[in-house]
């Protein structure tokens, strides 16, 4: 008997320890490399020069291409265009860019925002959820709902986050937007794997920042890419709207003032927001504030709503025209009205 409970016993031992076993597996993080950049995420193991493989899913494309097949099913497409898995072309998406799969997880701080729902202060372009029709300032009635697609174009483009040269049936410019660009720390390994001319995971800073005195690409590209959908906001300062209201200009050039000066294109919440000091909740929780003191502090109390704004609030406002419209009280101590430090 004595026998049979030591069996038992030691059975038993076994089973927790291979429980154990398998979530420490399951818990132990993806480690991507040039031939496996995610789970499901299929590519082939050497590139048309017989090197090892570093292409893109998206565009860029070899010549024994397994890309296609992630997305689209040959003879069991779910949609007219063979899209499988999901029911909507954002949930399609979603299946890498929610931080699962894909490099770029949408769901994370980034230059272009964030697509979350669950933070405070949280505002973002509803894609699958809103008609195109619908936009503050549309003009044209349009037909369909936003969805990643009415931007981006899933199979490349001569940007690198493959923002569309067409957007809601308008071709809005002959140049790409050109955004600046920094390898991303957190692949560093990754990058450096992949050689000079491999794959590179980046972050991307916003668009470059373009003036007179620095000869480019032209915001104003960037403004022209929102105002296909946002047309009546594409005005010059002191330009009356269609409905009779005005706005602040959004394509000057000799200013650099654009559309992403103020706005984060996918979305904002309580987590990227900042004040005229450019600090943001976590920067105040280092400096000793507690969790709640910061995001009380933070949060976007305006009429509007955060309106995917950079700045909470209308700081937005305070954070170009302190020089010009400066109040009657003395600044912060060891710096100007903003706590910016002099210089």
């Amino acid at each position: 008997m004595s026998k049979i409970k030591i069996g038992f016993s030691a059975l038993f031992a076994l089973i927790m320890l291979s429980m154990f076993a398998a979530l420490a597996s399951a818990e132990e993080p993806f480690v991507p490399t040039p031939n496996n950049p995610a789970p499901g995420i299929n590519v082939g193991t050497i590139d048309n020069n017989g090197n090892e493989a570093t292409h893109r899913t998206h565009g860029n494309f070899q010549n024994n291409t397994n890309s296609c097949g992630n997305c689209h099913s040959t003879h069991n497409g779910d949609s007219a265009t063979l899209l499988k898995f999901e029911e909507t072309e954002s949930d399609l998406c979603l299946t890498c860019h929610d931080g699962t799969l894909g490099f770029y997880n949408v769901e994370k701080n980034s230059g272009a925002g964030v697509f979350n729902s669950t933070h405070d202060s949280a505002s973002m372009h509803n894609v699958g959820k809103v008609a195109i029709s619908s936009a503050p300032g549309a003009l044209t009635p349009t037909e369909g709902e936003l969805q990643c697609s009415s931007c981006h174009n899933p199979h490349g483009s001569v940007n690198d986050r493959l923002l569309n040269t067409t957007v809601n049936g308008k071709t809005y410019s002959t140049k790409a937007i050109d955004l600046e660009l920094v390898e991303d720390p957190a692949f560093a390994t990754f990058n450096a794997s992949t050689g000079a001319n491999g794959l590179k995971i980046y972050l991307s800073k916003g668009p470059v920042f373009v003036n007179s005195d620095l000869p480019g690409v032209p915001q104003r590209v960037y403004s022209n890419f929102c105002s296909t959908c946002h047309e009546d906001y594409l005005k010059s300062s002191g330009s009356q709207r269609v409905d009779n209201h005005y706005s602040h200009t959004t394509n000057s050039y000799k200013s650099g003032r654009n559309c992403a000066s103020c706005h984060y294109a996918h979305g904002t919440d309580i987590t990227l927001l900042k004040d005229t000091a450019g600090k943001t909740v976590a920067d105040y929780v280092k400096s000793g504030w507690s969790q709640a003191k910061a995001e009380a502090y933070m949060k976007d109390i305006s009429a509007g709503g955060s309106a995917m704004k950079k700045y909470t609030n209308m700081t937005v406002c305070w954070a170009c025209h302190q020089s010009t419209h400066k109040l009657d009280t003395p600044p912060v101590e060891g710096g100007n009205y903003s706590g910016k430090p002099t210089r």
